[in-house]
């Protein structure tokens, strides 16, 4: 379904407080003339539900992919259930499973394309054929394509056959970024984004959104976007498949609005394994201090430092500030010493946000199923270590309780992280058991105590 998506700033309700004018101002994003119709999102129409109308997914096995008669469709195939239901476009064997040696999309926009044994290239594509008339002109924008693999990707963009920009995705962790004008397009005309193996390569993928928009001619677009893996130097939200963040936002501004209602003297800051502590255990034993817990599940360092420059850690009598934050950034290739370094812009974020406050570090903790020596919990020594470099004594403490997880061999348990990465049932008893005193020396001693 299209949305109008308006760039003109609207002026705030009188009395909303400054750090939410400014998440508001963001929301609504650069102040431009015109308005953006998003016609389609590549990232929304690949999703459990059905495609919506006019998205087509394909692969090219019959020849070149820049003709259309090539191209056959990929087969929808649903696995698991529940949270575990997984939606992919593939190619079916004899019993209706996914071919993985086949082009192949998925949700989240998952990629995968190879050359075959004569060498031809088999791409796996996202066509969207228009639902009407446009109005104004429209633009294939926000576009991302992350090699996830070690040799290059091709990107090719077509219109009703038309090769109309051609490029190459090297192999790492920013993605090509890339948009096209279109131009004013009629009902029936087909976009295609396809992406394949690079002239050397055997086999290639990894991750791929785009959206097709409309604009008034003449009006500057801006984009694209990094939606997919901005840099650690970064200060950015999460990305709707869109290339906004309204969804995100509004996480952000719930958990504004609880701060300036409770009033914490402790607030807790991360991602999944923060949003995760029950609530229930936070004020059994630190209710006095009514503390908020501003976790959010799928956050990275440059997440949790855009919430604090756009928070409102300013407006609370905040005496300790909790902070767990990198796991999901090791999973997405950064490097220990990049983690770190986005960690240290994060403390010196809240420093200068809610400077009267102290930081408790917590190490990151171990992560999977394969032991101290996986390359995972290798990335969480060095950078615990470089974590506990940034402690003062003062204003950070550094505490890591990472052995308090572990068994004694090293490994991680299904009953403290049944997913290998999640703390979950005894092992919220282990964190808080390990926790609470050096946190309650420092609620209730401030600069005396020292994180042990």
């Amino acid at each position: 379904m299209s949305r109008v998506t308006p760039f003109r700033v609207r002026t705030p309700r009188i009395g909303l407080t400054a750090s939410l004018l400014t998440t508001t101002l963001l929301i609504a994003g650069p102040a431009l003339a015109g308005q953006r119709k998003v016609i389609a999102a590549y990232g929304e129409a690949i999703t459990p539900a059905d495609p919506a109308p006019g998205w087509s997914f394909l692969w090219n096995p019959s020849g070149p992919v820049a003709q259309p008669e090539n191209c056959a469709p990929l087969t929808r195939i649903v696995t698991g259930e529940g949270r575990r239901k997984r939606v992919m476009y593939g190619v079916p064997d004899d019993g209706g499973a996914v071919k993985m040696d086949r082009p192949r999309l998925a949700q989240h926009g998952g990629v995968y394309v190879y050359r075959d044994d004569e060498g031809a290239a088999r791409y796996a594509i996202a066509a969207y054929a228009m639902q009407e008339d446009a109005a104004g002109e429209v633009w294939v924008n926000h576009g991302n394509l992350l090699n996830g693999g070690n040799s290059e990707c091709a990107l090719e963009v077509y219109l009703n056959g038309e090769l109309r920009k051609k490029d190459v995705a090297k192999a790492g962790r920013m993605p090509l970024l890339f948009r096209v004008r279109l131009g004013r397009l009629k009902k029936g005309d087909v976009v295609r984004v396809a992406v394949g193996p690079g002239e050397k390569s055997r086999r290639g993928g990894g991750r791929l959104c785009f959206t097709i928009e409309e604009w008034p001619k003449g009006a500057k677009v801006p984009g694209p976007v990094n939606i997919l893996s901005p840099a650690i130097t970064e200060a950015a939200p999460k990305r709707d498949a869109d290339g906004s963040h309204l969804t995100y936002s509004a996480k952000h501004q719930a958990q504004c609005k609880e701060v300036l209602a409770t009033k914490p003297e402790l607030v807790f800051i991360g991602d999944s394994i923060t949003s995760r502590l029950p609530a229930d255990r936070l004020q059994k034993r630190f209710g006095k201090y009514r503390p908020v817990n501003l976790g959010i599940g799928g956050d990275w360092v440059q997440n949790v430092l855009w919430r604090v420059r756009n928070g409102v850690l300013d407006q609370a009598p905040i005496k300790v500030v909790v902070l767990l934050i990198g796991t999901n950034n090791i999973a997405n290739r950064f490097t220990p010493d990049e983690v770190a370094d986005g960690i240290g812009r994060v403390i010196q974020a809240i420093r200068e946000k809610a400077p009267a406050s102290r930081i408790l570090l917590l190490g990151i903790f171990p992560r999977g199923r394969h032991g101290p020596d996986s390359r995972g919990n290798k990335a969480v020594r060095q950078i615990n270590a470089r974590l506990a470099g940034m402690a003062d004594g003062k204003k950070v403490h550094f505490l890591d309780i990472g052995p308090k997880l572990t068994e004694p061999d090293g490994s991680v348990s299904k009953e403290v992280m049944p997913d290998g990465l999640h703390v979950a049932g005894p092992g919220f008893d282990r964190w808080l058991d390990a926790m609470e005193p050096t946190l309650r020396q420092l609620l209730e001693n401030g600069d005396k105590a020292g994180a042990k």
